[in-house]
């Protein structure tokens, strides 16, 4: 097996451990002859788990040969001790391919209708933790720089994805009960994270704010707010019976959202990974997650109501297409909730934003996500030109909001 230097490969990830799916994959399948993995990522785009693309060559009875890829996601080493105790984000994300998307999909195709939310995923024989997908390059998938951010075709795109998988995720509640635990507590369990979310976050960007351009027109308020966030946070983390819930992705940034075209360079699929962090509560955490963090400057605020306005059309439409038994939420609820949960707009900004438009670093790690307010890494995010620009234009727009009160 050919090992990068600079990737850490697990000692586990030998070709034995592949042989029964290849047996099932592969016509006529004699044996593996070799085993490469390299990095399924570039570095400094993933953060919380280490991502592999592993190659196999393979030969059949006949003698021919084909190589066959697929990526795995791991723990790093050094992640174990943050990532596993309490929420196993691998075995909730493997069931969130084996089960909660396949059951999503089967709802679509039982009224007429084949959505696909994401690559298919596979079982090998390792008791290690991991994730095991196909690999969807070969199939044209990419993702978007997530430095210059979606356009309005992408991200329409995209909220008609979130809009199907939100759709569904109620029905199948509202039909058959709620989905278990694991699949809907996200990160709002993490204690430390949400301490490096809201308070050293917040510590940073305040020291930093006297570069920004306009600040003094809010400066008061983010003060007033800093003391407020973790109570943001979660109050949006638990769910309100009287509200609009679903089964938020979690994640719903622009490197967790792969695209694929025709001959006409047109988008012809959307798939979404990255499925270890789902949430089971109201659409503004997608929502903002996703429209304050992924397009581009350009219409991420001047085209914030008519992207909510286009979700709601395509909410409903797929709720009614797949029989819901309770009336829809209408465009002014799902308004509503957004200006209730506003704040955590702000939080999205503060926090999801700042990594998404941050330049590849050697620190951009999950040790990063849990940086304090002195670290070099928060320095870079809230000094960052690309992110001080979308600041500049996000704050004051969210304080006219009342997302700042």
């Amino acid at each position: 097996m050919d090992k990068q230097k600079d990737i850490e490969i697990p000692d586990w990830l030998k070709a034995d451990v592949f042989q029964g799916l290849l047996k099932e994959q592969v016509k006529d399948y004699k044996e593996t002859k070799s085993l490469r993995a390299c990095a399924g990522v570039a570095k400094g785009e993933n953060y919380a788990t280490r991502v592999l693309r592993v190659e196999l060559d393979v030969k059949t009875e006949d003698k021919s040969q084909l190589t066959k890829t697929f990526m795995l996601k791991t723990p790093m080493a050094a992640h174990r001790p943050l990532l596993i105790p309490g929420n196993n984000i691998f075995d909730t994300e493997r069931g969130m391919y084996m089960k909660v998307v396949p059951e999503m999909e089967q709802m679509y195709r039982d009224v007429g209708l084949e959505v696909k939310f994401g690559a298919q995923s596979y079982e090998i024989l390792t008791t290690d933790y991991y994730v095991l997908l196909e690999d969807l390059r070969p199939q044209g998938f990419k993702n978007i720089d997530r430095l210059q951010g979606l356009d309005q075709a992408h991200t329409e795109s995209a909220l008609r994805k979130f809009a199907q998988w939100h759709a569904a995720s109620a029905v199948r509640v509202d039909t058959k009960g709620p989905y278990e635990e694991h699949y809907t507590r996200g990160f709002f369990q993490s204690q430390p994270l949400l301490n490096s979310i809201c308070n050293d976050s917040m510590k940073s960007l305040l020291k930093y704010i006297e570069l920004y351009e306009g600040q003094e027109t809010y400066i008061q308020e983010l003060h007033n707010i800093s003391t407020k966030l973790m109570d943001v946070a979660v109050d949006i983390g638990q769910p309100k019976p009287n509200e609009f819930n679903v089964l938020n992705h979690g994640d719903a940034w622009s490197n967790n959202i792969m695209f694929q075209y025709n001959e006409k360079n047109e988008i012809s699929n959307t798939y979404f990974v990255d499925l270890q962090l789902p949430k089971w509560g109201t659409v503004a955490q997608d929502l903002y997650y996703f429209l304050l963090s992924s397009p581009s400057l350009d219409i991420k605020t001047t085209k914030f109501d008519y992207f909510v306005w286009f979700y709601h059309l395509e909410l409903v439409k797929h709720l009614r297409l797949l029989k819901y038994a309770k009336p829809p939420p209408t465009l002014k609820s799902i308004l509503l909730d957004l200006c209730r949960y506003s704040g955590w707009g702000f939080v999205c900004t503060l926090w999801i934003m700042g990594y998404v438009l941050m330049d590849p670093t050697e620190e951009n790690g999950f040790e990063a996500l849990f940086s304090n307010e002195e670290s070099s890494f928060k320095k870079l995010m809230y000094t960052n030109p690309r992110y001080r620009k979308h600041a500049e234009v996000i704050l004051p727009w969210l304080k006219h909001r009342g997302a700042l009160e």
